[in-house]
């Protein structure tokens, strides 16, 4: 087991973001071997399997298990037993379990209520629901509790419920493959092409017909089989690991000499795994790493990780058809380990405190999980990684080859890690200098979850189903598990050990649903019928949900489809078994065979296969046949005889037909895989076909957009030549016009100059003559004699004294 660990605050030693020294080197270490939970008991290992929302459109919100506040979806995270999703009005989502497809309509209730390697339980309380089953192995079983009848799923094929808004009626399509029916009063078997549409909880059929035309619904999701279908990836992974068909848009697969296929991403420069995204506390496995990266899944619960040609790049390991992959939360080692305990310190700045850090795990090292587990689930779990025999891990000393890579190593403070918070954020890179002398451990850090760490990331939302369908029960044909989320040993443990972070909250453990949900559960899983264990047994045995009213699949006999003839309660076929394929029939016929009818107006036909009550002369001890006086009736032993041949020969018939029905299955298979590879190579070819002409268009592309452009630059040329040619003749014009202005401004102005000389010369020649010319003298002129004038005496006295 992990050791305690002690979170201490540390004085500040540094400026910069650095790790701090563990105590002496460790380059390597011995592998630890498992724990055990209860020795070679796998019912103490957690799934192997998950779901994994990988596709949403619109609004779409998710309460997790054990959670009383809904927040919007985010991609990547995984989802287990007790986890609802709510797709809103028109919107769309997509989840994957395994290898098959559950694509959510508008307006769509849904909740895991048990998800393990057996099972997979969905609760559709609304909604439209299309699942695609592209494979279900003997042992397994799918499953839709709606809130009229419960469906599972006979084998492969493609399977679509709406659940009314109001719960009243449940309409199921098949497409492909076949399915069972159950109710309170037995159960209806489904073939390709068929639509029913059941009321109340006893198989009422409202309708019951062929399947209608594709919808705008079924188109979407018939072009996402198509993508999953041709995917280049599912020849390298599994397709049972969630997520793989996102590697192809993403990234490039490539051969590497000592890994085999390995896909490299195409991310910008800088890039490491497990650097961009939070951790969040998953029951039962504890910190589990969500992705940002809308490829953010396969690569980082599967596989490992290796630094090859200077790039990133995962690798897979070989695919084992026999062995399906065993999810992982987190394939990553933290610094610390055992050795020194996973506390570390951090310098932020002028600050020092607790911190956690981390690096991907390398090909052929083994991850070590921090919860119980067996020593199957850890061969399982490290699978083609790691050599295991006698249970015992031999792989001895783990170099983490990662550690020398650059940027390998992420840390961050403990008080963010525990809250859930971005990387990107609140994380650092730490050069490979910062941990030569660290020891590392492939587990996890024994720390206690807080109240955000199952949702410290996530966006809340109001956002939610109304609270009638909430509350909405639903026919189930087993009484789903309680939580993982209610029986949280591991956080339990870590709390008692001491994993606390100052400042982050206080632990928040559940090892026991609530009183209000036990309450609950007791009073909604009643069981259907007499015989079937009581609320307090299913409770006690397995935890239970609230909400379901539990048929018992088991025994009942199918109730026969239209124009089929009934059988008895302890004659139910292989086919109306859950999760086995039809007994194939001779002509393809879903019902018995026609040795197996019985004749209109039969008693097995009119009382519709139930058994009549006995007789008077059964009551009184005799045996029916029996002649009055109780002797033997005559000619027994001819009709039994009889009896025998005919039971020998039906016999016969019956083998002779199974053995012809299974050639035909087996011819049919045959033309099926040839055809598939016919198809595969004629895609194949097309393929080839299609990028030899985009080659070739884009050959031609680039000639023609080489003869435009050369075209554009030789216009260009003459407009540039033309231009400069305009623009000398304009000077020069402009040079002759200057020139001529010049000339003729001087000519004027030397004209001018010539007749203002000439009038200069005039005027002087004429001043010269004037000058020379003699004067003429002027006579003086008389005045002439006044008459008649008398002149006043003042006047004349003056002249006379003037005189």
């Amino acid at each position: 087991m992990n050791k305690p660990i002690s979170w201490r605050i540390a004085r500040a030693v540094s400026l910069t973001f650095v790790l701090a020294s563990l105590g002496s080197a460790a380059i390597a270490q011995d592998a630890p071997e498992p724990t055990q939970l209860d020795a070679g008991t796998p019912a103490a290992d957690p799934p192997g399997r998950v779901a994994r929302l990988n596709y949403f459109d619109g609004s779409v919100t998710f309460e997790p298990a054990g959670g009383s506040d809904w927040a919007y979806a985010e991609l990547n995270r995984p989802m287990t037993t007790g986890d609802q999703l709510w797709v809103d009005n028109g919107g769309r989502s997509e989840l994957h379990i395994g290898s098959t497809a559950l694509r959510l309509g508008s307006q769509t209730a849904v909740s895991i209520v048990n998800l393990d390697d057996q099972n997979a339980q969905i609760k559709l309380a609304q909604g439209t629901l299309e699942s695609r089953v592209r494979e279900l192995p003997a042992g397994q079983n799918y499953e839709v509790d709606t809130p009229n009848v419960a469906l599972q799923a006979n084998g492969p094929g493609i399977y679509r419920v709406d659940a009314a808004p109001d719960g009243s009626t449940t309409t199921v399509t098949v497409r492909d493959g076949t399915m069972t029916a159950y109710g309170d009063t037995g159960s209806v078997q489904l073939g390709a092409g068929q639509q029913i549409t059941f009321s109340g909880t006893n198989l009422q059929q409202t309708a019951n017909g062929s399947a209608p035309a594709l919808d705008a619904f079924d188109d979407w999701a018939y072009t996402r089989d198509r993508a999953e279908d041709n995917s280049p990836s599912a020849r390298y992974v599994s397709r049972d690991v969630p997520g793989y068909e996102d590697l192809d848009q993403n990234g490039s697969w490539e051969q590497a000499p000592d890994y085999g296929a390995v896909w490299v991403p195409r991310v910008a420069a800088g890039w490491a795994p497990y650097h961009q995204g939070h951790w969040a506390w998953v029951a039962p496995w504890g910190w589990t790493w969500v992705d940002d990266a809308p490829w953010g899944f396969a690569p980082f619960h599967y596989g490992r990780w290796a630094y090859w040609h200077n790039q990133w790049a995962w690798v897979p390991g070989p695919v084992v058809a026999t062995a399906p992959p065993c999810y992982s939360p987190a394939l990553v080692a933290f610094v610390g380990g055992d050795n020194g305990g996973w506390n570390v310190s951090l310098a932020i700045g002028a600050t020092a405190a607790a911190g956690v850090a981390w690096l991907a795990l390398g090909p052929g090292e083994p991850w070590r999980p921090a919860y119980h587990y067996s020593p199957g689930y850890y061969n399982r779990v490290n699978d083609t990684h790691i050599t295991v025999v006698n249970n015992t891990v031999i792989n001895n000393r783990i170099t983490y080859m990662n550690r020398g890579a650059p940027g390998a190593v992420m840390g961050m403070p403990a008080n963010q890690f525990v809250r859930g918070q971005d990387t990107r954020r609140y994380g650092q890179p730490l050069a490979a200098t910062q941990v030569q002398r660290a020891t590392f451990g492939a587990g996890a850090p024994s720390i206690a979850p807080v109240r955000e760490s199952f949702g410290g990331a996530l966006r809340p939302s109001n956002v939610r189903p109304p609270q009638a369908v909430a509350q909405r029960d639903v026919i189930a044909t087993r009484t789903p598990p309680t939580p993982f989320a209610y029986r949280d040993t591991l956080a339990q443990h870590f709390a008692k050990s001491g994993g606390t972070v100052p400042g982050a909250g206080q632990p928040v453990v559940r090892t026991s649903p609530p009183a209000s949900y036990l309450h609950a559960a007791g009073a909604a899983n009643t069981p259907a019928r007499p015989g079937a264990p009581s609320p307090a047994q299913a409770q006690a045995h397995a935890g239970g949900q609230p909400g379901f009213r539990v048929v018992q699949a088991e025994h009942r006999a199918p109730t026969p489809e239209a124009g089929q003839p009934a059988r008895t309660p302890n004659a139910m076929t292989e086919s109306a078994r859950p999760g086995q394929p039809p007994t194939a029939q001779p002509g393809g016929a879903r019902g018995p065979s026609e040795a197996q009818r019985p004749e209109q107006g039969s008693a097995a036909s009119r009382d519709n296969g139930v058994p009549r009550p006995p007789s008077a002369m059964q009551q009184q001890g005799g045996r029916p046949g029996a002649e009055p006086n109780g002797q033997e009736p005559r000619g027994q032993a001819q009709q039994e005889s009889q009896r025998a041949q005919q039971m020998q020969a039906q016999q016969e018939q019956q083998r002779n037909q199974q053995a012809q029905a299974q050639q035909e299955q087996q011819r049919s298979q045959q033309a099926q895989a040839q055809q598939e590879q016919q198809r595969a190579q004629q895609a194949q070819a097309q393929q080839e076909q299609q990028r030899n002409q985009q080659a070739q268009a884009q050959q031609e592309q680039q000639r023609a957009q080489q003869q435009r452009a050369q075209q554009e630059q030789q216009r260009s040329q003459q407009m540039q030549a033309q231009q400069e040619q305009q623009r000398a003749q304009q000077q020069r014009a402009q040079q002759e016009q200057q020139r001529a202005a010049a000339q003729h401004q001087q000519a004027e102005q030397q004209q001018r100059a010539a007749q203002a000389q000439a009038q200069q010369r005039q005027q002087a020649a004429e001043a010269q003559r004037r000058a020379q010319a003699p004067q003429p003298q002027r006579e003086q002129p008389h005045p002439a004699p006044q008459q008649g004038r008398q002149e006043p005496q003042g006047n004349r006295g003056h002249d006379d004294q003037h005189g």
